[in-house]
């Protein structure tokens, strides 16, 4: 039984970060202990990849709109409090919805500039 959790283990991803102990069982350093166990990191990630995904349109370009991404991202890198975190996801959501904001007005001038260009004119 000790044998298959050990197997288990060294199939994994994790088994990479698990150094092996004299009595064969793999024992969790402390990143793995600390860092992958926040529950708000996947909450960031999401933000990150719906940010990353909305750049695309921006009217600077997609590398403007990713470098300052990856630096606003990078600047608060090392913020630990949970509190802290909450509210900068909470503005990271805030900048989604001005962006989706952008987006529909961007579209919606166009339209409005299709259809209704006709009617405007003398």
């Amino acid at each position: 039984m000790v044998k298959r959790a050990v197997r288990k283990l060294t199939s994994s991803r994790r088994a990479r970060t698990l150094p092996e102990v004299p009595g064969g069982l793999a024992e969790p350093c402390a990143e793995t202990r600390s860092g992958m166990a926040n529950p708000l990191r996947g909450e960031v990630v999401k933000l990150y990849k719906n940010l990353l995904f909305l750049g695309r349109e921006y009217p600077k370009g997609e590398p403007y709109f990713k470098e300052r991404l990856k630096k606003a991202f990078m600047k608060n890198k090392d913020v630990t409090d949970p509190e802290k975190i909450r509210e900068l996801v909470a503005r990271g959501e805030f900048v989604v919805k001005e962006l989706e904001a952008l987006y529909y007005l961007r579209k919606y001038r166009a339209m409005k500039q299709r259809y209704y260009a006709e009617e405007h004119e003398p």
